[in-house]
């Protein structure tokens, strides 16, 4: 299969955009943490002079070139290998990308070049820039592609119920968790105490209530990764919703999934920082999901009238 030379083209231009895309998020990242260009100055010591952070700005040009040169080269290789393979050019897939190819060059890199990893950014953002880098990479490639639609995303949403379903009931629920955080953080400490606590740990590393930082940078960072993690939960919940339509004994597994739900929350926060366990209000954090579990199961409750019927029968529970 001969590819067109238009394909590569376009792969160079999705790759640019990406590491723009790459670029901008950890120049907010690094402006969140006070300390303006540490992620590209790091870099650049440590693939170009590996002399710690004594890089200059010589070196970060240096370093900026070569990162718009090997995003290039990545957006090329998955044009061509899109067209060739006909893989479907939709968000998923960009997410894939960017979580999965770009992170397997970034600390592989790092490790051959012998650099302390550990100095590096936290992994949390490092995951998240690579997956925005994937999705402006994917979305380009979907807008000059032939395939209809502007992203796929709403083509996705138009095929799969489960998928809709699982998108609102997670928005749905996030929301609902951020707004009681809000209004607890205002009567307990001060507003948006948890969503900076919660993202100084992901983004800044924080190791103690002295370091917490409440500030646009930590809220919004914790708030999208707070979104992500709802909707992963919507979907799942509402699979399982059709599945129990199918078999209505299943409505126990909800119960379970909300169990399930409830201690990983709990084991997430102990593992980012035990001390979050302590400073974090427990009735909070149980009260918040509580919420979010009646206001989605009350969404997909009124989506799903079949089975709104097999549950208020009496055979059901008869058996």
């Amino acid at each position: 299969m001969e590819i067109p030379k238009r394909t590569v083209r376009y792969g160079i231009i999705a790759g640019l955009l990406g590491g723009a895309a790459l670029i901008i998020f950890f120049f907010f990242y690094d402006l969140a943490q006070g300390e303006l260009f540490r992620t590209p100055m790091y870099l650049s010591s440590a693939l170009l002079d590996r002399d710690g952070f004594e890089a200059g700005w010589f070196h970060l040009l240096a370093y900026t070139l070569l990162h718009f040169v090997v995003f290039a080269i990545l957006g090329a290789s998955a044009a061509v290998l899109f067209e060739w393979a006909a893989i479907p050019r939709n968000l998923f897939v960009g997410a894939a990308f960017g979580l999965f190819v770009c992170s397997l060059i970034f600390y592989p890199a790092l490790i051959i070049t012998g650099s302390d990893i550990l100095a590096a950014p936290a992994w949390p953002a490092v995951l998240v820039g690579n997956v925005l880098a994937g999705l402006v990479m994917v979305t380009y490639l979907r807008l000059v592609s032939d395939q209809p639609g502007i992203t796929g995303f709403m083509a996705q949403l138009q095929a799969h119920k489960m998928l809709r379903e699982g998108l609102v009931a997670g928005v749905i629920g996030a929301s609902a968790v951020a707004i009681w955080f809000l209004v607890a953080d205002m009567i307990v400490r001060q507003p948006f105490f948890t969503p900076g606590a919660l993202g100084s740990i992901l983004l800044l590393g924080a190791q103690g209530p002295e370091d917490v930082v409440v500030s646009a940078g930590t809220v919004i960072g914790y708030t999208l990764v707070h979104f992500a993690a709802f909707v992963v939960f919507g979907t799942i919940m509402s699979g399982i919703v059709t599945q129990i339509e199918r078999f209505p004994p299943l409505v126990f597994a909800l119960l379970l999934l909300f169990v399930v739900f409830e201690t990983f929350f709990i084991v997430m926060v102990a593992m980012l920082g035990s001390w979050m366990v302590e400073v974090l209000e427990w009735w909070v954090v149980l009260f918040g999901n509580l919420f979010a579990a009646i206001v989605m199961g009350g969404y997909l409750w009124r989506a799903h009238p079949v089975l709104r019927e097999e549950l208020t029968s009496d055979a059901l529970w008869a058996e």
